[in-house]
């Protein structure tokens, strides 16, 4: 260690408190980590803003160069201490020592300190059976959430399905739809998804993006409110026209859905399904109508025009045949 730092480092003890705090500035300025265990006995200092000033510098340099100096902090009673280990648990290169730390911290009084120490735990499956329970049951929704995440305790799961904390809903919803459930496990997941939104459409996208067998379920379930958002989420994860979401969709009976994504789209393959879903007699008036209105700029296309001549001929709804006329460009001749 050069000279001049160990001068400075002195200063820490220096009588002056003038020449204290800028010993202080100087060290942090220069990011002198070997400093840190000189700090300790700032911990103790009637006057706050050393005391702070030896927090930031445990914090700073303390995970890395000296992470022994955390435990005698850990087993204090000031909570500014307990705060400053909790923020660089997963700094701490050493796992072991991460881990008695994190175990440490959960007797703390301060509720964020616990929650940081019970989710460090959890995320790193450092949590005996005995801790584990704890958590599931936890007041705070974040460390629940976080034990919910990873438990396969089905009751657990269920009976969070009905937590007060949107959260903690979500969270046992998501692990329910990782999970290999039972019929009846199933069937009290897909309630409680429909009976709450935030639940539902966090539950869309995954099973969307996953293309989990939970889809069929969600979009059959799905109220006319909530057909928008569903729609938007498959044009979001779906780009083709022959994808298998769409096809197993359309072997559901989810026509209506399919539909909706199909608007708006002009390439060959969506072609071929509008083409499809128009004599489809599953599909609806309105959605059939919805097809040919929106492709109205493609009028003089010959393939369009041929389009809207097969409706004509061989379409006896109302609707569906209004929309192909105005599609059409050839004007009936008066009858001789």
């Amino acid at each position: 260690m050069a000279a001049s730092v160990q001068s400075t480092i002195a200063k820490l003890k220096h009588k002056d408190i003038r020449q204290r705090r800028r010993a202080v500035r100087v060290l942090f300025d220069s990011d002198i980590h070997e400093s840190v265990e000189a700090f300790s006995k700032f911990l103790n200092d009637k006057d706050i803003w050393f005391r702070n000033k030896a927090i930031e510098a445990y914090r700073r340099w303390a995970p890395k160069h000296a992470p022994h100096l955390l435990i005698e902090l850990a087993k204090r009673k000031e909570t500014d201490g307990h705060k400053c280990v909790s923020s660089v648990l997963r700094n701490i290169q050493n796992l072991k020592l991460a881990e008695e730390l994190a175990r440490l911290l959960l007797l703390s009084d301060d509720s964020i300190v616990k929650r940081n120490a019970s989710v460090y735990l959890i995320d790193n499956e450092f949590s005996s059976s005995e801790e584990e329970d704890s958590f599931l049951i936890s007041e705070d929704p974040v460390i629940k959430s976080a034990s919910l995440a990873v438990t396969d305790d089905i009751p657990s799961l269920q009976d969070a399905l009905s937590d007060s904390h949107p959260d903690v809903r979500k969270q046992a919803g998501i692990r329910m739809l990782e999970m290999n459930l039972s019929k009846e496990e199933e069937s009290l997941l897909n309630t409680a998804i429909s009976n709450d939104t935030a639940l539902w459409k966090l539950a869309v996208p995954k099973a969307m993006k996953e293309e989990s067998e939970h889809l069929i379920s969600l979009a059959k379930g799905c109220t006319n409110s909530q057909r928008r958002f569903f729609v938007a989420t498959m044009r979001e994860h779906i780009h083709e026209a022959d994808d298998d979401r769409i096809n197993t969709l359309l072997a559901e009976d989810c026509t209506s859905l399919v539909s909706r994504w199909l608007v708006g789209r002009n390439d060959s393959k969506s072609d071929v399904l509008r083409e499809t879903l128009l004599f489809d007699e599953r599909v609806d008036s309105i959605d059939k109508s919805r097809l040919l209105e929106r492709i109205l700029h493609r009028q003089n296309e010959v393939l369009i025009q041929e389009l809207a001549q097969k409706v004509l001929d061989q379409s006896s709804d109302e609707v569906v045949l209004s929309a192909a006329r105005n599609l059409s460009t050839v004007t009936d001749e008066p009858s001789s």
